[in-house]
């Protein structure tokens, strides 16, 4: 037994084992040696954590439970391509997307953050676990998405805790393909942001779920929802001042 899923079993909250069994009832099955990587990856959250803030302090014992399962949950309840360019947009701490590029080595991740100390984190995660489809980008959407390679590169991109859809929809939208999805992670209520954000943008599109897993309730139970949003690439004239 590892010392993470011993810690969990002492503290009564959900480790690697029981983490990986709700995955595996919800059809994503990871291979040994790929969460034997996301095992290093929540030893090396940890420890980075003591220095930089990238999650709450009060839930470093809940890191399973409360960062990886819910970043993992996308893969169960949405198609994610094979041998796709996703972009996590304002990544932090590299969540979702470094646990994403290392259960599905056969995407490409850029983990896309304006903050120099939260993408020199990243960058020696993925350089100390050996994640050779992921890439940390210092920047910010608005900026880049302006220039090559990065204009109109992004079929797909994901966000969590980092704005409201309308913002979310404007910094990306010259990162995004013509025909993309916008993966974002919600919690609570938010209808006031998305009748914003479909007055705004033509060809406003969401489908929004409720995380609901077998054999664990505890996302649905806390409102934690999947918002996946397909928009037009034309940025409302309205907007354009602010871009």
């Amino acid at each position: 037994m590892t010392k993470t899923a011993i810690q969990a079993r002492e503290s009564g909250t959900l480790g690697s084992e029981r983490i990986r069994r709700i995955l595996q009832q919800n059809g994503l099955e990871v291979a040994g040696e790929r969460w034997a990587l996301l095992e290093r990856w929540a030893e090396l959250l940890r420890d980075h954590n003591q220095r930089i803030n990238l999650v709450s302090r009060k839930e470093e014992g809940l890191i399973w439970e409360k960062h990886l399962l819910p970043c993992l949950a996308l893969l169960c309840l949405r198609e994610f391509p094979e041998d796709v360019d996703v972009c996590d947009f304002g990544t932090g701490g590299g969540l979702p997307g470094l646990p994403i590029a290392i259960v599905r080595p056969d995407v490409r991740v850029t983990l896309l953050d304006s903050r120099q100390k939260k993408i020199t984190v990243v960058q020696q995660m993925i350089e100390q676990l050996g994640v050779e489809n992921a890439q940390t980008l210092l920047g910010r959407g608005e900026d880049l998405g302006k220039v090559r390679p990065w204009r109109e590169r992004f079929p797909l991109l994901t966000a969590r805790a980092v704005a409201p859809l309308s913002d979310l929809l404007r910094w990306t939208h010259q990162l995004r393909t013509p025909d993309a999805v916008l993966h974002v992670f919600k919690g609570g209520e938010f209808w006031d942001e998305v009748v914003q954000a479909s007055h705004l943008f033509p060809g406003f599109r969401l489908n929004k779920s409720l995380m609901v897993l077998k054999g664990y309730s505890g996302l649905a139970e806390n409102q934690k929802f999947i918002a996946s949003v397909h928009v037009s690439t034309i940025l409302p004239k309205a907007l354009r001042r602010h871009s």
